[in-house]
């Protein structure tokens, strides 16, 4: 009996150790690098929330909804050069309840001729059991 106990409480901590938000997040913004790096800014977009309230604010513009925000993308973003290699690094994650958080961080582009950079807050919300940005402010 003691050795079954041993062994749930063993397989509970396995459990608990693999499902830490803060790592699944982190996740989400690592998939959505890797996709940007390949040029694939509808895979990017999984990241996001796939709704119209989904909100992207930069510079002096609010933009509403998952699919104007893909546009927006693929207007500013035409082609690999434009995209260049994205880098994010975040400097907190931080944990709203179990289902929300705050991630605070930087973004890098390195292109040929310049290499553009700003920081992010990023309100990333678990729906529908994934992790998804459902609020994003980026600056320069």
């Amino acid at each position: 009996m003691i050795k079954k106990g041993l062994s749930l409480i063993l397989l509970l901590v396995a459990f608990s150790a693999s499902a830490v938000p803060t790592d699944d997040i982190a996740q989400v913004l690592k998939a959505q690098e890797a996709a940007w790096n390949r040029g694939d800014l509808d895979a990017y977009m999984q990241g996001y929330w796939n709704n119209e309230k989904m909100r992207f604010v930069s510079g002096d513009k609010f933009r509403y909804g998952w699919e104007e925000t893909l546009a927006a993308y693929k207007r500013n973003y035409p082609d690999k050069a434009t995209l260049g290699t994205l880098k994010f690094t975040i400097k907190e994650i931080k944990m709203l309840s179990n289902y929300g958080a705050m991630v605070v961080g930087r973004w890098q582009l390195t292109r040929a001729k310049d290499k553009p950079g700003g920081v992010f807050t990023l309100l990333v919300e678990k729906i529908d059991d994934r992790w998804v940005i459902t609020h994003d402010h980026t600056s320069d």
